[in-house]
């Protein structure tokens, strides 16, 4: 009895197990769906990522109000401002003091990148106008991230020698001392954005890398304080979407693209 007890114990275990076809057919569909679900799963990274910088694009643009604020409405103009706004001193040889770091709680001047993560796009992948395409903007400028210059930038923009002539003297009049309230429709006005959004649209310069996946779209921060997802188009100063020149009494001397 003992002995049968032994052998039906032992069919019964055999029965269970699984042949190597059945093990290989499981493997297969294992194989199958996370070939499915990879491009899911990387998607979700990317959105992620989208969501986390225009978290950071949402702080830093409610510092850049509260600055206005605390400096009787005017814009903060100066060489390489548009870069180096905020941030870390970075690797490219620009200004160690940054204007908006005390209204992020950091110190005006950064000489390490310890901290200032906030201005850094957790997509930013370089691709940045000039330099190796592996470089990151964050670690060359210190910041992922760029103003409008025609808003914030230098004292006197580089005026062009082209068909953009008139309209860039006419900025250059009245940035100085520009304040918030002489720029145009601040809902839809540019501030600011991951940094390669002014490469995309210059069209004196080549086209640029996105960090989002999706084709010629960047994360943009506009002047009334909201965050957008935006397709930005190669070439115009406005579109039904937004706009990048701040003085709608300007918008006569806006080239036109050719026909």
């Amino acid at each position: 009895m003992r002995y049968r007890h032994s052998k039906m114990c032992f069919a019964c275990k055999s029965s269970t197990a699984l042949t190597l076809i059945e093990l290989l057919v499981v493997v297969a569909i294992i194989s199958v769906l996370l070939a499915l679900l990879m491009p899911a799963l990387h998607q979700a990274r990317v959105v992620t990522k989208r969501f986390a910088c225009q978290s950071n694009l949402k702080q830093v643009t409610l510092a850049w109000h509260i600055y206005l604020d605390d400096h009787n409405d005017r814009f903060y103009q100066g060489p390489n401002v548009n870069h180096d706004f905020g941030g870390w001193k970075g690797r490219g040889g620009y200004a160690l003091s940054r204007p908006l770091n005390p209204y992020l709680k950091l110190p005006l001047e950064m000489e390490t990148e310890s901290g200032a993560k906030i201005f850094r796009c957790p997509a930013d992948s370089g691709g940045i106008f000039n330099r190796p395409p592996q470089q990151l903007a964050y670690d060359y400028f210190g910041n992922s991230y760029e103003t409008n210059f025609l808003l914030i930038g230098p004292n006197q923009i580089p005026v062009p020698a082209d068909d953009r002539e008139e309209l860039y003297r006419e900025i250059g009049k009245r940035l100085k001392w520009l304040r918030r309230d002489a720029v145009s429709e601040p809902t839809r006005l540019l501030l600011l954005g991951d940094n390669n959004w002014v490469t995309q649209w210059d069209a004196s310069l080549p086209l640029s890398s996105y960090w989002h996946g999706r084709r010629d779209c960047y994360n943009l921060g506009f002047l009334d304080g909201h965050i957008e997802y935006v397709r930005i188009h190669k070439g115009p100063f406005l579109t039904s979407e937004y706009r990048v020149l701040p003085f709608a009494e300007l918008d006569q001397f806006v080239p036109r693209p050719s026909e």
